[in-house]
């Protein structure tokens, strides 16, 4: 586990799948730092499959945050499928983020529930 300020980030390969846990508060940290972290990880762990929980991760991208980090990626986080798990109080900020990745082109889809998000995933392993 890596611990930055007041965010940690843990990761496991479980079924070709990467899961990445967010935890801690999101106002400490820049979204292009998250994304670079997390793009790292994917890199280096290979898959093609990933499930980002952040149902403990305190706080959220404004939404023009989160508009740009979708459009207009690093480009060092590879195209992979997506399946971000949130809270549903949370359901209007992923449903801008699942509308704005789908219309960018990415394989991106919003769950409130880790066990909808780890079937979506291994169905897209199927078609890989």
């Amino acid at each position: 586990m890596e611990k930055k300020g007041k965010y940690q980030i843990s990761s496991s390969v479980d079924d070709e799948i990467i899961e990445i846990v967010l935890t801690g508060e999101f106002k400490e940290i820049a979204v292009e730092e998250l994304q670079n972290k997390v793009g790292d990880i994917i890199e280096a762990k290979g898959a093609k499959n990933v499930l980002l929980d952040i149902r403990a991760f305190n706080g959220r991208a404004s939404i023009i945050e989160t508009y740009i980090s979708v459009r207009h990626p690093l480009p060092t986080i590879p195209k992979v499928n997506v399946a971000v798990v949130d809270r549903p109080e949370n359901a209007a900020v992923i449903s801008f983020l699942e509308t704005t990745a789908q219309n960018a082109g990415r394989s991106l889809k919003c769950f409130t529930d880790i066990d909808a998000a780890r079937v979506w995933l291994k169905s897209k392993q199927k078609k890989s």
